[in-house]
């Protein structure tokens, strides 16, 4: 008796406590009109997004799908501070995440009575405060109004749960709700679906219908939309929102999920998506995640950073418009109280911030910023590479990309392995070459030194043979960066 009462108590003075500082953070939080993050709007040539002002944006993104579920507002602070830190700008979150009565941290449920139409007021002034939070640490949040494959698709988890495919109508009622409550704010992008096919048409179309009209029939301040789909671990090399809903038109651009199958090859979908007409965006939302078990048991394998980068640079070179993160532990926000799958626990979320592949993907995003991806252009061209020696060898393969005008061209090596580089398309040119490290961000010579300088010049009528400094093996990835020297382009990274 004595214990369920202290337990009461407690969490007693934890609302109190939550409500006391949420009330404070309103009444100073910046709105979105004195914050300087500026919306997301998709560029001109389709293909990458640009801010209101056309700065071209790279999506560097983490995945905190229980974010709003399992942190409360002093870890959340936490969490984004050092997130920020490591160059993330993208945070990927899901508001409802778990069964219908899954509650906060704080022991609030999103609805009253499982009613998709009577929202819990307490349970979204929690998600007030992330969301304010994520503003003025000026990062954009990616957010799921809901979990598909908990509470929209039949046949997953439990009948009970299943409170927007039991009331379509609901879907919108719950839509329009989102949008009018966060319509001005400026750092958030809409993501339907989650984990699921897209076989849920009216649903979707309700909720995207739902959520433009709370912003008073507008993109809410340019908001774009997406959809998260099912992943590519059952189903290689991954499965693409534009399979399903390319041509609708709440879908800004396309997410596909390469999932958790080592080996995936997740540039040929994203090269599918390049080339779908009518051009939109495209980026790989949810690869596999560093240390989770390989096709989610840990006898087939274990993710590490070199597969996270991997499917970075592949993705991005491939065409895509950026790329997201993915660690166990974070992804889950496991805590000592809360945790995710079992078989899937790795580490609590404040043991896996620090994570080598996530400390690796500010290199990632350093490469490819310092390198013009907009104007012009950075196109995938694969006709660059001759085939390796062994091209059904993923570790030996080479992806390959160029600005449209062959001012610059980056290249791949997956593991090291040499590789030639077929360049007579670049006309008469000069290029200066530089050995880049996904690693620690630097330049190197061709005998593994580091260096501030090229490591050679190298003239475009050549076929060129580039062999990366040490030796072939997983964790010895390189980008090789080729700067035309008229181009003026600085060394490669920030």
């Amino acid at each position: 008796m004595f214990h369920c009462q202290n337990h009461f108590i407690i969490t007693i003075i934890q609302k109190c406590i939550l409500f006391a500082f949420l009330g404070q953070l309103l009444s100073c939080s910046q709105s979105a009109q004195e914050s300087s993050l500026s919306p997301l709007q998709v560029a001109r040539d389709g293909h990458h997004l640009e801010k209101k002002d056309g700065t071209p944006f790279f999506w560097m993104g983490d995945t905190a799908w229980g974010l709003f579920s399992n942190l409360d507002s002093l870890e959340v602070i936490t969490y984004f501070d050092h997130r920020k830190k490591q160059k993330f700008n993208v945070i990927q979150c899901s508001v409802i995440h778990g069964g219908a009565d899954r509650t906060n941290v704080y022991g609030e449920t999103p609805f009253v009575d499982r009613d998709v139409t009577k929202p819990n007021e307490a349970f979204w002034q929690n998600v007030d405060h992330v969301v304010q939070q994520s503003l003025k640490k000026e990062l954009y949040l990616a957010i799921l109004p809901a979990w598909a494959r908990t509470y929209i698709e039949p046949g997953k988890g439990n009948a009970e749960d299943k409170i927007f495919s039991a009331n379509p109508s609901g879907s919108y009622t719950y839509g329009k709700f989102l949008g009018n409550r966060y319509k001005e704010y400026s750092n958030i992008v809409w993501v339907l679906g989650g984990d699921t096919q897209g076989t849920r048409d009216t649903i979707y179309d309700q909720m995207a219908k739902g959520i433009r009209d709370g912003a008073a029939n507008e993109k809410i301040n340019g908001a774009l939309m997406t959809f998260h789909p099912k992943g590519g671990t059952y189903r290689p090399p991954a499965t693409s929102s534009g399979e399903f809903y390319h041509e609708k038109d709440w879908l800004d651009f396309n997410m596909i999920q390469s999932g958790h199958r080592i080996g995936n090859r997740n540039f040929e979908r994203i090269y599918e998506d390049y080339s779908r007409s009518p051009t939109k965006p495209t980026i790989d939302a949810e690869p596999c995640y560093e240390h989770h078990p390989a096709m989610h048991d840990y006898k087939h394998g274990e993710f590490f950073a070199h597969h996270l980068r991997r499917r970075g640079y592949w993705s991005v070179l491939a065409g895509g418009f950026g790329f997201t993160y993915g660690g166990s532990g974070i992804y889950q926000m496991s805590t000592k109280t809360r945790k995710g799958k079992d078989s899937h626990f790795k580490n609590y979320w404040h043991d896996a911030l620090d994570y080598v592949g996530a400390n690796d993907m500010k290199h990632l995003r350093a490469l490819f910023e310092s390198r013009p991806f907009v104007n012009p252009a950075r196109i995938p061209d694969q006709s660059l590479v001759i085939s390796p020696p062994d091209p059904i060898d993923i570790d030996k393969h080479i992806q390959a990309a160029r600005a449209e005008d062959f001012s610059y061209i980056i290249a791949y090596f997956t593991s090291g392995a040499s590789g030639k580089l077929r360049l007579k398309n670049a006309g008469q040119r000069t290029y200066k070459a530089w050995w880049y490290n996904p690693r620690d961000g630097k330049t190197y010579d061709g005998f593994g030194n580091e260096s501030n300088l090229p490591f050679d010049e190298v003239n475009s009528d050549n076929v060129g043979i580039f062999d990366p400094p040490g030796s072939t093996h997983p964790d010895n990835d390189w980008a090789l960066v080729l700067d035309d020297v008229a181009s003026g382009y600085k060394k490669p990274g920030l």
